[in-house]
């Protein structure tokens, strides 16, 4: 039967509390199992990685010359971020990371024996080592999100673009996996900035990015790649999935209505679709993509056609 140690107490740890998930134990005196030099060592370890993945990995990595362990998983849902070094066991043990200035998640050990009291008061010792790290990570992870964050829309932007495009190129060459790109344009948008004003053309900005994300799948990537033009990419999908998909947006944005003060609104899209060749580069497989959405803005937009 798993062990899982619900969160009922706290330590203090210089100003940072970690909530426990079983009583307080009798103060631990560093000599038992040297753990006061362990924690030194593994804290100047900690300091070379401001990767939230790497960290861990190398803490589970410090952590298991002195206790037991097959693996650890830590939870952040609120920046939805999920890790799993090693590999999860029958039994745990679960910790919440919370300081007096934020939350900075859980973090769950595993292994297939019980954990004993002198185990857990090692976890705890070390625990403390990994407070300022991870904080400096998850701050370094929120600053480079941002970077690579359309502010208006929420969606990725024209460099998180580049970049992830390269990287899904690269994995389908690698794997020979299907890859298809959409680009979505907002039919007469600026007749709507004209019409209603600027306020209302960037709800409809917004609108567009809630509606892909409501009809997406959780492994389509979802970018802004300027003005009123935005870029899907759909790893794993051929040319009639992908044609498939974007018919599926199109009539899902074509369906919504925005509620303005008196009235609403109604839009519609066009989108070009293209589907990834061996001797694509992210260039050429854009602008196959763009030439088809150009094709359809020339008829009059608010359909789907494939290149």
């Amino acid at each position: 039967m798993a062990t899982l140690l619900q969160p009922s107490n706290t330590i203090d740890f210089n100003s940072a509390r970690i909530s426990l998930s079983r009583p307080l134990p009798p103060p631990i005196e560093a000599p038992r199992e040297n753990y006061g030099e362990r924690r030194y060592r593994m804290a100047a370890s900690l300091q070379t990685t401001l990767e939230i993945e790497q960290l861990l990995q190398l803490f589970l990595k410090e952590l298991s010359p002195a206790i037991e362990l097959d693996g650890l998983q830590y939870l952040n849902d609120h920046k939805t971020l999920q890790f799993l070094a090693g590999r999860k066991a029958s039994h745990s043990c679960g910790y919440r990371l919370i300081t007096a200035q934020d939350h900075l998640g859980e973090i769950v050990f595993y292994r297939s024996t019980r954990f004993s009291d002198r185990d857990l008061e090692g976890i705890e010792v070390m625990l403390s080592a990994l407070i300022c790290p991870l904080r400096n990570a998850l701050l370094y992870y929120e600053a480079l999100t941002a970077s690579l964050t359309d502010p208006l829309t929420g969606a990725g932007n024209r460099i998180a673009l580049t970049n992830t495009l390269a990287r899904e190129i690269s994995l389908s060459r690698r794997h020979q996996h299907a890859l298809s790109l959409l680009v979505l344009d907002i039919d007469k948008f600026k007749l709507i900035n004209d019409r209603y004003g600027h306020s209302v053309g960037d709800t409809v900005l917004k609108q567009i990015v809630r509606t892909l994300k409501q009809v997406n799948r959780q492994t389509d990537l979802s970018f802004r790649y300027g003005g009123e033009e935005f870029v899907v990419l759909l790893n794993r999908t051929n040319a009639e999935g992908a044609l498939i998909i974007a018919e599926r947006i199109r009539r899902a944005i074509a369906d919504t209505e925005i509620a303005l003060e008196e009235q609403s609104v109604r839009i519609t899209v066009s989108v070009g679709v293209t589907t990834f060749c061996d001797s694509d580069s992210p260039e050429t497989l854009f602008n196959r993509a763009d030439k088809a959405l150009y094709l359809i803005k020339s008829a009059g937009g608010n359909k789907v056609i494939g290149l």
